[in-house]
């Protein structure tokens, strides 16, 4: 009974003090002291603040078109220092990421040094599969990175985070898209420091809100078809979504085919090399999501890579040397209508790497193309966890082999591209190279390909709000 009593007792006590907290806000009414601009980033209105992190994090922009951003905020008290947490919007982005903003109450006599800091140790979902796995975050701020002073609105400190999900290995999850369907996300072990004083939370469950069921808001029939060596692909049809506009495919194709799509809907246009994924309805190209609501579409597909099994040798002797160093390029090899090339850098101290096409090629195909010394490729897989080996192993760029007159290895420091989209410098040990001559030079994991150019573009059909 006495231990009732105490209870009730505590009870009043608390909710005394936080009527007393929220009865001085109302008092006071909103805090009038001048922000110090030369120690805080002042904003005008949260909408300015929300349009520079769409700087960021440009897919805010639809987000908010979408109804996914904007809702209801969540206010939490924090006595024991004062203040008050507001979380203002919660998002899934593409692979898993949570974008999440939120803002404590600001005092006169705060500096950047001391502020309060949210610390968020997992995250879980609720509404689909695995609801009930937790997985540990890696928490990025990204509000710092416009100009490295904290954010100021109506005197309040805003922050915009990403959570990263990791799997239990400690290693970043890479295919998490369907956290994007969740209907909850549930914050865990948080807690907000501030100066010597932490204030642990209780677990907070947000709702993912959409006006649209899995925030798909637009779609339409396609209908194209291409051959392919003496295959037919139909790019059946299209629709554009929060994370990812997805573009389905039917038809037979080697699982190993990769897609090379420019986007040519906006005034810069960018090409991206794109495999096939699988979800419910079929085989589709995850392709980049718009960055506000559109109702046209405008695509090219200019390239299908079938697969990566090429390769290109040449022993460099003195003579290919002595013409290198006249300014001749030296023929290493022809594979699918590419011919390589190498030749020397003005300096004479660098090789250069250069593939060129008598077939009408997009250069945003060239500028999909990246050298790597085999030994660095086979020192990076090695090392990988499992996950890690599947990801490093599907993005397997060309790879290079030097080797001197005694079989033994020339070290190549790195290779990078050079301004013309067609041609990639080797930085190397030149002296190991020089002396060693004869040197046998490969390529391998070359892309055998064929040109496409198929327009695919159309209107597309918003989609009933829920």
């Amino acid at each position: 009974m006495r231990k009732l009593n105490l209870y009730k007792i505590i009870g009043i006590f608390l909710s005394f003090a936080l009527f007393l907290v929220i009865f001085n806000q109302i008092k006071n009414g909103e805090p009038d002291f001048k922000v110090d601009e030369s120690l805080f980033d002042v904003y005008e209105s949260t909408s300015s603040w929300e349009e520079a992190m769409g700087n960021s994090v440009p897919q805010t922009r639809l987000a908010r078109e979408l109804g996914v951003l904007g809702g209801e905020e969540r206010r939490i008290p924090l006595l024991s220092v004062e203040r008050d947490l507001i979380i203002h919007d919660v998002m899934v982005l593409n692979y898993g990421a949570v974008y999440l903003t939120y803002s404590f109450s600001l005092k006169e006599s705060d500096q950047p040094y001391n502020l309060p800091r949210l610390h968020i140790g997992s995250v879980s979902f609720t509404g689909i599969e695995g609801s009930n796995e937790s997985y540990l975050v890696n928490q990025q701020n990204i509000s710092k990175e416009q100009n490295g002073k904290p954010h100021v609105v109506n005197h309040r400190i805003y922050q915009a985070d990403f959570l990263i999900p990791n799997d239990e290995a400690g290693g970043t999850i890479n295919e998490f898209n369907r956290f994007s369907s969740a209907d909850s996300v549930l914050i865990k072990d948080a807690y907000v420091q501030g100066n010597d004083e932490k204030v642990n939370l209780e677990n907070q469950e947000l709702p993912l809100e959409s006006d649209y069921a899995g925030s798909v808001y637009a779609e339409t029939d396609l209908n194209k078809s291409v051959k392919i060596k003496d295959e037919e692909l139909i790019f059946s049809h299209f629709e554009a979504g929060l994370n990812m506009n997805k573009l389905y495919i039917k038809g037979e194709y080697d699982p190993q085919t990769k897609f090379v799509i420019t986007n040519t809907s906006g005034e810069n246009p960018y090409s991206i090399q794109y495999d096939v994924r699988e979800d419910k309805d079929g085989s589709y190209l995850p392709l980049e999501p718009f960055r506000a609501i559109q109702k046209q579409f405008s695509y090219q597909l200019n390239e299908v890579i079938l697969n990566k099994d090429g390769s290109v040798s040449k022993t460099i002797a003195q003579s290919d040397l002595e013409a290198m160093e006249k300014g001749e390029k030296i023929t290493i090899g022809e594979y699918s209508g590419i011919s390589y090339s190498v030749h020397l850098k003005d300096d004479g101290q660098q090789l250069v790497i250069s593939f060129d096409s008598e077939e009408e090629i997009s250069s945003q195909f060239f500028n999909q193309f990246y050298i790597e010394s085999r030994k660095t490729y086979e020192e990076r897989f090695d090392v990988a966890s499992e996950e890690e080996r599947q990801l490093i192993e599907s993005r397997k760029p060309i790879l290079l082999e030097m080797k001197d007159e005694k079989k033994s290895s020339i070290l190549i420091y790195q290779t990078r591209p050079m301004g013309e989209s067609n041609s990639i410098q080797i930085d190397l040990d030149n002296e190991h190279f020089t002396s060693g001559l004869p040197v046998s030079m490969t390529l391998s994991n070359l892309p055998e390909f064929q040109a496409i150019n198929l327009d695919l573009s159309g209107s597309l059909k918003m989609n009933e709000k829920k």
